[in-house]
């Protein structure tokens, strides 16, 4: 309502406002649109404490990725994004936590990206009665004093230079642990940063 209203105020009587008077209408819609994402954030984030509709199943994650992949395309065409990964083996997640999972990683890389066209690669090894997956990229990197607060709700490290809400790595954690495993990072500042996350086999 108030971005609505921002927005009839502006074209009914913009012209008889002054220039600094429309900024501030700017403002207003840029700050009600911030807080549309970061209530659907929240909303999102909040959804990951309740309990599975369905126990985890045994699902393909090469088809999940595909599917996360088509539902990016125009993101990905638009930052010349290239994503490749080795061969994924199955494993027992929910399905629609799964995608979840891959799109912020994905996005994340996209966000973060630097002033060359994001290099991603997702893939996966056997360890230890657990499989570890790995989405690799060559964007900004993360200084290693930051590389547990990223994933506390609400932590950014690049202000309003990058548009996010500092959710996105919350859930991730959070799908994560859901279904007994670990997420962390590897990554320097400038050097790209590589996220695992593990799934007990």
């Amino acid at each position: 309502m108030i971005a609505s209203y921002s927005q009839l105020l502006d074209r009914r009587y913009g012209n008889k406002v002054a220039d600094d008077g429309r900024e501030f209408l700017g403002f207003i819609v840029e700050a009600v649109h911030r807080m549309e994402q970061l209530l659907a954030d929240l909303l999102t984030y909040s959804h990951q404490f309740r309990s599975f509709e369905a126990a985890p199943a045994l699902i393909d994650p090469e088809l999940v990725l595909q599917a996360v992949l088509l539902t990016m395309e125009r993101e990905i065409q638009q930052s010349g994004a290239k994503v490749a990964h080795d061969p994924l083996p199955k494993i027992i997640f929910d399905f629609g936590r799964l995608t979840q999972l891959f799109r912020q990683l994905i996005t994340n890389s996209i966000k973060f990206r630097g002033a060359d066209p994001p290099q991603i690669h997702i893939a996966a090894k056997e360890a230890d009665h657990e499989i570890i997956f790995s989405v690799g990229d060559n964007g900004l990197g993360i200084d290693p004093r930051y590389h547990e607060q990223i994933f506390g709700i609400f932590r950014r490290l690049h202000g309003k230079e990058r548009p996010g809400t500092g959710i996105g790595l919350a859930i991730c954690q959070r799908i994560v642990q859901q279904h007994g495993g670990r997420i962390w990072v590897e990554s320097e500042a400038g050097k790209g940063a590589i996220f695992h996350f593990t799934v007990p086999q």
